[in-house]
Parts: structure tokens; C-alpha cells; sequence
């Protein structure tokens, strides 16, 4: 049987995408721009609103748009940059790291569920090879 890359490729942008955005949906923990900009905070630690900007796709003054709506909430922190005096990273707060933590377990919680309901043992272990399949592409 041959199995044709690119149309793997599509199937599994597909079938990804809308997985996730089911979770989404499901748990109520839908994409913004303000939580697209939390959670590359959270992966980068500490970034200025450019760097925000660039990893975004977005311009400067959108992004710093983000970041005012997001410090007015408590959700960012400025701090100084260690190498310049003069700028300012932008920083996770802990009510952000919370809110993050909890709408992650919330989406987790979700898929653990559909797993017990919608997936036999056979089919389980089907996932579990497909998960080690994804693995290597990352």
C-alpha cells in the first residue's frame, strides 16, 4: 500500500485543526490575539513588544495595543532587559500562568473524556502509535 506524503499532509491538517478547535470550542478556551500573545510568552519567558510583533505577524503598534489590554488585566508584567537599560520585555504575570495552566487542563480534561468515550482499547492503541508517529515530525 502506498501511502502519498502530501495527501497525508493535508489529512493531518485537517483532522488537527479541527480537533482543536472542537476543544477549543468545547472548553470555551477560544483563540484570541490576546491569548495568542500569552502563550508565546510563555514559551519564550520574556520578549519585547517587537519581538512580540514579529512572532505574531503583526505590526508594533497592534501589538502594543495587546499589551496595554493585557497589563490593564493583569496579565503581562514590563521589566527591564538585562542587556539594555533603556527596553522593556514583556513578561507572563502568575495570574496569567494560572489562567493558562487552567484552560490547558480544561482542553486535557475534555480530550481524556472523548478518549473514554468515543475510543476502544484497540483504538487507543492505535493513538498511541499515531502519537509516536507525530512525535518524530516535531
Amino acid at each position: 500500500m502506498h501511502l502519498d506524503p502530501q495527501q497525508l499532509a493535508e489529512e493531518l491538517r485537517q483532522i488537527v485543526s479541527t480537533f482543536v478547535r472542537n476543544a477549543r470550542v468545547a472548553t470555551a478556551t477560544v483563540r484570541t490575539s490576546q491569548h495568542e500573545t500569552l502563550d508565546l510568552l510563555d514559551t519564550h519567558q520574556a520578549l519585547s513588544i517587537a519581538e512580540l510583533a514579529r512572532l505574531r505577524g503583526v505590526k508594533h503598534q497592534s501589538m502594543r495595543l495587546v499589551i496595554n489590554e493585557l497589563e490593564q488585566k493583569g496579565m503581562v508584567l514590563r521589566e527591564k532587559s538585562p542587556q539594555d537599560a533603556r527596553a522593556q520585555l514583556i513578561v507572563l504575570s502568575e495570574a496569567a500562568r494560572q489562567s493558562l495552566s487552567a484552560a490547558r487542563a480544561q482542553r486535557a480534561d475534555w480530550i481524556a473524556a472523548q478518549i473514554a468515550d468515543k475510543l476502544d482499547e484497540s483504538a487507543r492503541n492505535d493513538l498511541h502509535m499515531g502519537l509516536a508517529a507525530l512525535r518524530k515530525l516535531l
